[in-house]
């Protein structure tokens, strides 16, 4: 719409100039010039069916979105003469943790992929990014912001300031680089580094490295980076790169460079649409998955890649709060807890904080994001820990994604719309739904975080947010699946501005930034 909208004037503007000429012959080269640069700098607005890639059968055909180990052996091996063609510039890979942390740390090969500054290939750790600002527990892509709704609680994209900053502290320039995301060993503890000794990781830990590194890209999307100049390694380098090619790898990883000076507002595209706020998922579960949304597609397929028991709320859970000192007992199934810091069970003495009630979003389906790795079954019920370790969490083929997702409902043409409780794990259902099926999507950056939030019929009165007409209130059959409200010992609620008119405000931000 802001496209044509963009279109349309410039060339009322223009016909209008001529005309003008045309009646007074009097110099109008300073007005002609700022209509062309208007003209010229039109920004490209795009749909969520314009942002599609559509991986090759064999993933070692790809050479951007999701990449094998031997494309990367490739690269490094000659980058020179075996980059795309489309490519000018270096090969950037970012690793989230170290390839040979598991056995205590000591395995055969070394932790890093080898990088080479002649032949324009480096390699840096994500945790080298460290501005004085960096959120707690890391950066990876997001930021507290003001959605208009909700201020200073729950995050969204990271603003302009922090992708510019970002992208010049690597020295990136994403419009001739290739910028290669990779999870070393996998999440394993309170930091990167962590070694692993013993049995293999829990899945749904070690595989988070996944998420961040899904979320790396779908932020440089959100930004208007070009998938053509983004990938990520199917499968951790530990297992599918580092013992493959150990002559490939490093013990030393690049030197941060000098401070870049790109910006993407040189990028004159608009992808936000790739991000979906409160009141577009308002309109999706009130309208049965065919809410009329510019930019999406007429139908939608609304995923929770939560796993099943947590969106069921069925019991047998480790989380069972009520064997645990002060948990509330009506409360003894699924759980929405309200950050990063606080996931997982509750222990006792009641350090996890959670929403005011759980449930799901009306039309969503339960798609455990797990199901999409080799190793695991299409459900994500059964996971051999040791079996999943040893693949290092890949991608199923290409062939077995279509059908687990034709399976949960999926039909050609709906846009897939991700979410979960903070938008991460719903980060390796979006990848695998628009960089390898091809399928429109969009996320829902606030998920079940922000969707709890807005209740007005809770059990205690005390924990009432918005008044029982307010427009987004989600606690309604309307819009969501309520399994059972939170008791107040444990409810955190993000302050509401119950005066807002919109709830995408930092999308807004981010398109003025450009």
């Amino acid at each position: 719409m802001i496209q044509k909208w963009s279109k349309t004037l410039s060339t009322f503007l223009l016909v209008s100039f001529f005309a003008s000429c045309a009646d007074k012959k009097e110099d109008n080269n300073a007005l002609l010039a700022g209509l062309l640069f208007l003209a010229a700098n039109q920004m490209k607005v795009n749909t969520a069916s314009d942002l599609v890639n559509e991986s090759n059968d064999d993933y070692n055909q790809n050479n951007w979105g999701l990449i094998t180990a031997s494309t990367l052996n490739r690269f490094i091996s000659d980058w020179q003469a075996n980059k795309p063609s489309h490519i000018t510039g270096n090969l950037i890979i970012l690793q989230t943790d170290v390839a040979n942390k598991a056995n205590g740390g000591g395995e055969a090969w070394n932790p890093y992929v080898k990088s080479d500054a002649s032949k324009g290939v480096y390699v840096y750790a994500l945790n080298d990014y460290k501005p004085a600002s960096l959120p707690s527990g890391g950066f990876r892509f997001n930021q507290t912001r003001d959605s208009g709704l909700f201020s200073n609680s729950i995050r969204y994209q990271a603003n302009g300031e922090f992708v510019d900053d970002w992208l010049n502290t690597f020295a990136i320039n994403p419009t001739k680089d290739l910028i290669v995301f990779a999870v070393g060993t996998g999440n394993s503890g309170n930091n990167s580094e962590d070694t692993i000794t013993g049995a293999a990781p829990a899945a749904a830990t070690a595989a988070g490295g996944v998420q961040d590194i899904t979320r790396g890209v779908y932020w440089l999307r959100y930004w208007g980076v070009d998938i053509k100049h983004l990938a990520i390694l199917n499968g951790n380098l530990r297992s599918n790169f580092a013992q493959v090619y150990p002559t490939q790898t490093s013990t030393t990883r690049s030197t941060l460079p000098g401070k870049g000076n790109f910006s993407v507002k040189s990028i004159r595209v608009d992808n936000t649409i790739i991000t979906s706020g409160l009141e577009d998922i308002y309109e999706i579960a009130k309208n049965n998955l065919e809410a009329q949304i510019p930019g999406l597609t007429t139908k939608q397929f609304l995923i929770d890649a939560r796993p099943t028991a947590q969106f069921t709320g069925a019991s047998g859970l480790s989380d069972d709060r009520s064997t645990l000192n002060n948990i509330p007992a009506q409360a003894t199934k699924g759980y929405i807890t309200t950050s990063y810091a606080s996931s997982g069970g509750p222990t006792a003495g009641g350090t996890q904080t959670f929403v005011p009630f759980e449930g799901n979003i009306k039309g969503a389906v339960s798609f455990p994001w797990l199901a999409l790795f080799e190793g695991i079954n299409d459900t994500g019920t059964s996971i051999d820990n040791a079996a999943a370790f040893a693949i290092g969490y890949r991608y199923k083929s290409k062939s077995a994604l279509k059908t687990i997702f034709a399976n949960k409902g999926y039909t050609s043409g709906a846009t897939v719309v991700s979410q979960c409780r903070t938008n991460f794990e719903a980060q390796v259902n979006g990848f695998a739904a628009l960089n390898i099926l091809g399928y429109p999507s969009t996320y829902y950056d606030g998920s079940l975080v922000e969707w709890t939030a807005l209740v007005a019929d809770h059990a205690s009165s005390a924990i009432n947010q918005v008044p029982t007409d307010f427009k987004w209130r989600t606690d309604l059959a309307s819009v969501s699946t309520k399994l059972w409200d939170n008791t107040a010992t444990y409810i955190v609620r993000p302050t509401v501005n119950l005066t807002a008119t919109t709830t995408k405000k930092f999308i807004q931000e981010d398109k003025a930034y450009k």
